[in-house]
Protein backbone atom coordinates (compact mmCIF):
# COMPACT_ATOMS: atom_id res chain seq x y z
CA UNK A 1 0.00 0.00 0.00
CA UNK A 2 1.21 3.51 -0.83
CA UNK A 3 2.82 5.41 2.09
CA UNK A 4 0.32 8.28 1.83
CA UNK A 5 -2.60 5.89 2.32
CA UNK A 6 -0.98 4.31 5.38
CA UNK A 7 -0.38 7.79 6.82
CA UNK A 8 -4.03 8.75 6.20
CA UNK A 9 -5.24 5.61 7.95
CA UNK A 10 -2.89 5.87 10.95
CA UNK A 11 -3.55 9.60 11.39
CA UNK A 12 -7.31 9.04 11.66
CA UNK A 13 -6.75 6.08 13.98
CA UNK A 14 -4.11 7.55 16.29
CA UNK A 15 -5.75 10.96 16.64
CA UNK A 16 -9.06 9.34 17.56
CA UNK A 17 -8.72 9.43 21.32
CA UNK A 18 -7.55 13.07 21.69
CA UNK A 19 -10.07 14.32 19.12
CA UNK A 20 -12.93 12.48 20.85
CA UNK A 21 -11.84 13.92 24.22
CA UNK A 22 -11.78 17.39 22.71
CA UNK A 23 -15.25 17.01 21.20
CA UNK A 24 -16.59 15.78 24.55
CA UNK A 25 -15.07 18.79 26.35
CA UNK A 26 -16.75 21.09 23.84
CA UNK A 27 -20.00 19.23 24.52
CA UNK A 28 -20.37 18.35 20.83
CA UNK A 29 -22.72 15.44 21.39
CA UNK A 30 -25.33 13.57 19.40
CA UNK A 31 -29.03 14.22 19.92
CA UNK A 32 -31.51 11.54 18.85
CA UNK A 33 -34.56 12.72 16.94
CA UNK A 34 -38.01 11.74 18.15
CA UNK A 35 -38.83 9.29 15.34
CA UNK A 36 -35.64 7.24 15.59
CA UNK A 37 -35.99 3.60 16.67
CA UNK A 38 -36.03 3.17 20.45
CA UNK A 39 -32.70 1.28 20.36
CA UNK A 40 -31.00 4.57 19.43
CA UNK A 41 -31.75 6.19 22.79
CA UNK A 42 -28.52 4.75 24.21
CA UNK A 43 -26.56 6.71 21.57
CA UNK A 44 -27.71 10.03 23.03
CA UNK A 45 -24.72 12.08 24.17
CA UNK A 46 -22.06 10.29 22.08
CA UNK A 47 -19.52 12.83 20.72
CA UNK A 48 -20.17 13.79 17.11
CA UNK A 49 -18.29 15.69 14.35
CA UNK A 50 -15.81 12.80 14.18
CA UNK A 51 -15.59 13.61 10.49
CA UNK A 52 -12.67 15.82 11.47
CA UNK A 53 -10.68 12.61 11.95
CA UNK A 54 -11.27 11.70 8.31
CA UNK A 55 -10.33 15.19 7.13
CA UNK A 56 -7.15 15.19 9.22
CA UNK A 57 -6.23 11.76 7.87
CA UNK A 58 -6.67 12.86 4.25
CA UNK A 59 -4.74 16.08 4.79
CA UNK A 60 -1.85 14.18 6.39
CA UNK A 61 -1.85 11.77 3.47
CA UNK A 62 -1.72 14.59 0.92
CA UNK A 63 1.16 16.27 2.75
CA UNK A 64 3.04 12.95 2.72
CA UNK A 65 3.28 13.37 -1.06
CA UNK A 66 5.76 16.22 -0.44
CA UNK A 67 8.33 13.59 0.50
CA UNK A 68 7.72 11.69 -2.75
CA UNK A 69 9.09 13.73 -5.71
CA UNK A 70 7.46 11.45 -8.29
CA UNK A 71 4.01 12.14 -6.80
CA UNK A 72 4.23 15.84 -6.00
CA UNK A 73 2.35 16.71 -9.19
CA UNK A 74 -0.79 15.33 -7.50
CA UNK A 75 -0.70 17.71 -4.52
CA UNK A 76 -2.42 20.70 -6.18
CA UNK A 77 -5.39 18.76 -7.62
CA UNK A 78 -5.78 16.76 -4.40
CA UNK A 79 -5.81 19.95 -2.34
CA UNK A 80 -8.42 21.41 -4.69
CA UNK A 81 -10.56 18.34 -4.03
CA UNK A 82 -9.92 18.70 -0.30
CA UNK A 83 -11.04 22.34 -0.49
CA UNK A 84 -14.36 21.22 -1.97
CA UNK A 85 -14.78 18.70 0.82
CA UNK A 86 -14.04 21.38 3.42
CA UNK A 87 -16.76 23.62 1.98
CA UNK A 88 -19.30 20.91 2.70
CA UNK A 89 -17.71 20.01 6.02
CA UNK A 90 -18.24 23.63 7.07
CA UNK A 91 -21.96 23.35 6.29
CA UNK A 92 -21.97 20.18 8.37
CA UNK A 93 -20.14 22.00 11.17
CA UNK A 94 -22.81 24.71 11.16
CA UNK A 95 -25.49 22.02 11.31
CA UNK A 96 -23.74 19.85 13.92
CA UNK A 97 -22.57 22.54 16.28
CA UNK A 98 -23.19 26.22 15.64
CA UNK A 99 -26.97 26.11 15.12
CA UNK A 100 -27.46 23.93 18.20
CA UNK A 101 -25.12 26.01 20.33
CA UNK A 102 -26.47 29.41 19.28
CA UNK A 103 -30.18 28.65 18.89
CA UNK A 104 -30.81 25.35 20.66
CA UNK A 105 -32.48 23.97 17.53
CA UNK A 106 -31.65 20.52 16.19
CA UNK A 107 -29.95 21.85 13.08
CA UNK A 108 -30.37 23.77 9.85
CA UNK A 109 -33.79 23.94 8.23
CA UNK A 110 -33.76 21.67 5.16
CA UNK A 111 -34.33 24.45 2.60
CA UNK A 112 -31.44 26.45 4.03
CA UNK A 113 -29.23 23.38 4.07
CA UNK A 114 -30.07 22.55 0.44
CA UNK A 115 -29.37 26.12 -0.68
CA UNK A 116 -25.98 26.06 1.05
CA UNK A 117 -25.22 22.67 -0.50
CA UNK A 118 -25.97 23.95 -4.01
CA UNK A 119 -23.70 26.96 -3.45
CA UNK A 120 -20.95 24.74 -2.03
CA UNK A 121 -21.33 22.33 -4.95
CA UNK A 122 -20.85 25.14 -7.44
CA UNK A 123 -17.87 26.42 -5.47
CA UNK A 124 -16.29 22.98 -5.20
CA UNK A 125 -16.59 22.34 -8.94
CA UNK A 126 -15.17 25.78 -9.73
CA UNK A 127 -12.16 25.24 -7.44
CA UNK A 128 -11.52 21.78 -8.89
CA UNK A 129 -11.60 23.22 -12.41
CA UNK A 130 -8.99 25.90 -11.63
CA UNK A 131 -6.16 23.40 -11.20
CA UNK A 132 -4.69 22.34 -14.55
CA UNK A 133 -3.68 18.71 -14.79
CA UNK A 134 -0.26 17.67 -16.05
CA UNK A 135 -1.44 15.59 -18.97
CA UNK A 136 1.50 13.21 -18.90
CA UNK A 137 0.15 12.01 -15.56
CA UNK A 138 -3.56 12.13 -16.39
CA UNK A 139 -6.03 10.44 -18.65
CA UNK A 140 -6.54 12.25 -21.98
CA UNK A 141 -9.34 14.77 -21.75
CA UNK A 142 -9.19 14.94 -17.96
CA UNK A 143 -9.27 18.73 -17.95
CA UNK A 144 -12.20 20.35 -19.69
CA UNK A 145 -13.76 23.75 -19.22
CA UNK A 146 -17.03 23.82 -17.34
CA UNK A 147 -20.00 24.91 -19.40
CA UNK A 148 -23.42 25.78 -17.94
CA UNK A 149 -24.92 22.37 -18.70
CA UNK A 150 -22.11 20.21 -17.33
CA UNK A 151 -21.71 22.62 -14.43
CA UNK A 152 -25.38 22.34 -13.43
CA UNK A 153 -25.29 18.58 -13.89
CA UNK A 154 -22.14 18.39 -11.79
CA UNK A 155 -23.65 20.43 -8.94
CA UNK A 156 -26.76 18.23 -8.85
CA UNK A 157 -24.61 15.09 -8.98
CA UNK A 158 -22.41 16.23 -6.09
CA UNK A 159 -25.32 17.41 -3.93
CA UNK A 160 -27.14 14.14 -4.60
CA UNK A 161 -24.24 12.10 -3.22
CA UNK A 162 -23.83 14.50 -0.28
CA UNK A 163 -27.38 13.81 0.83
CA UNK A 164 -27.08 10.09 0.11
CA UNK A 165 -24.06 9.81 2.43
CA UNK A 166 -25.78 12.03 4.98
CA UNK A 167 -28.84 9.74 5.11
CA UNK A 168 -26.70 6.59 5.26
CA UNK A 169 -24.90 7.78 8.37
CA UNK A 170 -27.37 6.35 10.85
CA UNK A 171 -25.81 3.20 12.33
CA UNK A 172 -22.41 2.54 13.91
CA UNK A 173 -19.89 1.89 11.15
CA UNK A 174 -22.42 1.92 8.31
CA UNK A 175 -21.41 5.01 6.33
CA UNK A 176 -17.72 4.65 7.23
CA UNK A 177 -17.47 1.02 6.13
CA UNK A 178 -19.42 1.61 2.92
CA UNK A 179 -17.15 4.57 2.18
CA UNK A 180 -14.06 2.35 2.45
CA UNK A 181 -15.69 0.01 -0.08
CA UNK A 182 -16.91 2.72 -2.46
CA UNK A 183 -13.71 4.77 -2.50
CA UNK A 184 -11.57 1.64 -2.69
CA UNK A 185 -13.53 0.40 -5.71
CA UNK A 186 -13.34 3.84 -7.33
CA UNK A 187 -9.56 3.75 -7.06
CA UNK A 188 -9.61 0.50 -9.06
CA UNK A 189 -11.76 1.78 -11.94
CA UNK A 190 -10.34 5.33 -12.04
CA UNK A 191 -8.91 6.35 -15.40
CA UNK A 192 -7.11 9.32 -13.89
CA UNK A 193 -4.10 9.16 -11.56
CA UNK A 194 -5.29 11.89 -9.20
CA UNK A 195 -8.75 10.32 -8.94
CA UNK A 196 -7.23 6.97 -8.01
CA UNK A 197 -4.91 8.50 -5.40
CA UNK A 198 -7.63 10.71 -3.95
CA UNK A 199 -10.05 7.79 -3.66
CA UNK A 200 -7.44 5.67 -1.86
CA UNK A 201 -6.63 8.48 0.58
CA UNK A 202 -10.28 8.88 1.56
CA UNK A 203 -10.72 5.10 1.82
CA UNK A 204 -7.68 4.93 4.10
CA UNK A 205 -8.85 7.78 6.33
CA UNK A 206 -12.30 6.16 6.63
CA UNK A 207 -10.64 2.89 7.61
CA UNK A 208 -8.80 4.61 10.48
CA UNK A 209 -11.99 6.38 11.55
CA UNK A 210 -13.83 3.03 11.69
CA UNK A 211 -11.64 2.01 14.65
CA UNK A 212 -13.58 4.53 16.73
CA UNK A 213 -16.94 4.28 14.99
CA UNK A 214 -17.45 0.52 15.10
CA UNK A 215 -20.30 -0.66 17.35
CA UNK A 216 -20.65 0.61 20.00
CA UNK A 217 -19.41 3.86 18.48
CA UNK A 218 -17.15 6.13 20.50
CA UNK A 219 -17.81 8.97 18.03
CA UNK A 220 -20.09 9.74 15.10
CA UNK A 221 -18.90 11.49 11.93
CA UNK A 222 -21.86 13.91 12.00
CA UNK A 223 -22.85 16.06 9.03
CA UNK A 224 -19.30 17.40 9.13
CA UNK A 225 -18.02 14.02 7.97
CA UNK A 226 -20.90 12.69 5.89
CA UNK A 227 -21.16 15.85 3.78
CA UNK A 228 -17.41 15.93 3.18
CA UNK A 229 -17.45 12.27 2.16
CA UNK A 230 -20.45 12.70 -0.11
CA UNK A 231 -18.95 15.76 -1.76
CA UNK A 232 -15.66 13.97 -2.38
CA UNK A 233 -17.33 10.88 -3.82
CA UNK A 234 -19.48 13.12 -6.00
CA UNK A 235 -16.55 15.20 -7.24
CA UNK A 236 -14.36 12.21 -8.04
CA UNK A 237 -17.09 10.21 -9.78
CA UNK A 238 -18.23 13.30 -11.69
CA UNK A 239 -14.69 13.70 -12.96
CA UNK A 240 -14.63 10.06 -14.08
CA UNK A 241 -18.03 10.43 -15.68
CA UNK A 242 -16.83 13.43 -17.71
CA UNK A 243 -13.96 11.31 -19.04
CA UNK A 244 -16.49 8.80 -20.40
CA UNK A 245 -19.81 10.68 -20.57
CA UNK A 246 -22.12 7.75 -21.27
CA UNK A 247 -25.14 6.22 -19.55
CA UNK A 248 -23.16 3.03 -18.99
CA UNK A 249 -20.40 4.98 -17.27
CA UNK A 250 -22.77 6.71 -14.87
CA UNK A 251 -24.44 3.37 -14.06
CA UNK A 252 -21.08 1.77 -13.27
CA UNK A 253 -20.07 4.68 -11.05
CA UNK A 254 -23.43 4.55 -9.29
CA UNK A 255 -22.92 0.85 -8.60
CA UNK A 256 -19.80 1.74 -6.59
CA UNK A 257 -21.99 3.65 -4.15
CA UNK A 258 -25.20 1.68 -4.72
CA UNK A 259 -26.17 1.40 -1.04
CA UNK A 260 -25.85 5.17 -0.60
CA UNK A 261 -28.12 5.62 -3.63
CA UNK A 262 -30.59 3.07 -2.25
CA UNK A 263 -30.78 4.89 1.08
CA UNK A 264 -31.78 8.20 -0.51
CA UNK A 265 -34.07 6.47 -3.03
CA UNK A 266 -36.09 4.82 -0.26
CA UNK A 267 -36.61 8.21 1.38
CA UNK A 268 -37.91 9.63 -1.91
CA UNK A 269 -40.21 6.61 -2.40
CA UNK A 270 -41.54 6.87 1.15
CA UNK A 271 -42.25 10.59 0.93
CA UNK A 272 -43.92 10.19 -2.46
CA UNK A 273 -46.09 7.33 -1.22
CA UNK A 274 -47.16 9.24 1.89
CA UNK A 275 -48.07 12.35 -0.11
CA UNK A 276 -49.84 10.58 -3.00
CA UNK A 277 -51.12 7.27 -1.61
CA UNK A 278 -51.42 8.32 2.04
CA UNK A 279 -49.54 5.19 3.09
CA UNK A 280 -46.03 4.03 3.91
CA UNK A 281 -44.09 1.58 1.76
CA UNK A 282 -41.44 0.97 4.43
CA UNK A 283 -41.71 0.84 8.20
CA UNK A 284 -39.23 3.71 8.32
CA UNK A 285 -36.63 5.35 6.13
CA UNK A 286 -33.77 5.54 5.35
CA UNK A 287 -33.96 1.81 4.64
CA UNK A 288 -31.60 0.75 7.47
CA UNK A 289 -34.28 1.89 9.95
CA UNK A 290 -36.79 -0.38 8.19
CA UNK A 291 -34.64 -3.40 8.97
CA UNK A 292 -34.17 -2.24 12.56
CA UNK A 293 -37.94 -2.23 13.00
CA UNK A 294 -38.07 -5.71 11.47
CA UNK A 295 -35.94 -6.86 14.40
CA UNK A 296 -32.49 -7.07 12.83
CA UNK A 297 -29.60 -6.26 15.17
CA UNK A 298 -27.59 -3.17 14.36
CA UNK A 299 -24.41 -5.15 13.71
CA UNK A 300 -26.31 -7.50 11.38
CA UNK A 301 -27.64 -4.61 9.31
CA UNK A 302 -24.24 -2.94 9.07
CA UNK A 303 -22.32 -6.03 7.98
CA UNK A 304 -25.03 -7.13 5.55
CA UNK A 305 -25.13 -3.66 4.01
CA UNK A 306 -21.34 -3.80 3.70
CA UNK A 307 -21.71 -7.11 1.86
CA UNK A 308 -24.32 -5.68 -0.50
CA UNK A 309 -22.13 -2.63 -1.04
CA UNK A 310 -19.10 -4.81 -1.83
CA UNK A 311 -21.10 -6.95 -4.27
CA UNK A 312 -22.42 -3.88 -6.08
CA UNK A 313 -18.93 -2.36 -6.17
CA UNK A 314 -17.57 -5.55 -7.73
CA UNK A 315 -20.28 -5.38 -10.39
CA UNK A 316 -19.27 -1.79 -11.08
CA UNK A 317 -15.61 -2.79 -11.39
CA UNK A 318 -16.57 -5.54 -13.82
CA UNK A 319 -18.52 -3.03 -15.90
CA UNK A 320 -22.00 -4.48 -15.40
CA UNK A 321 -23.48 -1.04 -15.86
CA UNK A 322 -22.40 -1.20 -19.48
CA UNK A 323 -19.72 1.48 -19.42
CA UNK A 324 -16.65 -0.73 -19.90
Amino acid sequence: MAPEVIVATLTALLLGKPVIRGLARLNVRQTIYAYAPETHRTKEGTPTMGGFLILLGVLAGVLTLLAQPDKRFQIAPLLSLFTGAVLFAFIGFIDDYLIRRLTGQRGLEWKTKLALQLLAGAGALWVANQVPNLLQHSAPGAQGALNPMTGLLGVLWVVGWVNALNLTDGLDGLAGGLSVIAFGALSVVAQDTYTATGALLWAGACLGYLWWNTHPAKVFMGDTGSMALGATFGLLTWREWMLTPTIGSVLNLSLLGAVFALEVLTVVIQLTAVKTLKRRIFKATPIHHHFELLGWKESEIVVRFWIVGALCAMLGILGWGGGR
